[in-house]
């Protein structure tokens, strides 16, 4: 993924992750209202959103691994098991870690 956009408007946090700028490629989208304890959602390129998506995820460097719910999973056109690399510099890198910590609030990151 060596595209990366993170922003916090009105109380919403949003963290882009794509091969790319733009609609093309692989794309999913995380989001949480800042407002609310839990369910994060997931979206991707083609607009599906789940709430509640996320069942387990770690970021050991730029290696993100995300293990989603099987039916959230199918609905977003992905796989239950995500091992994606952020291809960033290292400041980017944990600015994603500590997007993702935020907006995954409601599923700690394993260790």
């Amino acid at each position: 993924m060596s595209y990366t956009h993170y922003e916090h408007v009105d109380d919403v946090m949003t963290l882009t992750l794509a091969e790319g700028p733009g609609e093309s490629g692989t794309m999913l989208r995380f989001r949480r209202g800042t407002w609310e304890a839990e369910p994060h959602e997931v979206s991707n390129g083609d607009r599906a959103c789940v709430e509640s998506a996320v069942r387990g995820w770690r970021m050991t460097g730029e290696r993100l691994e995300i293990e989603l719910h099987d039916v959230p999973a199918a609905q977003l056109g992905v796989g239950p098991d995500l091992d994606l690399t952020v291809d960033a510099a290292p400041p980017r890198v944990s600015r994603v870690h500590r997007a993702l910590a935020d907006i995954l609030l409601d599923v700690p990151e394993r260790r």
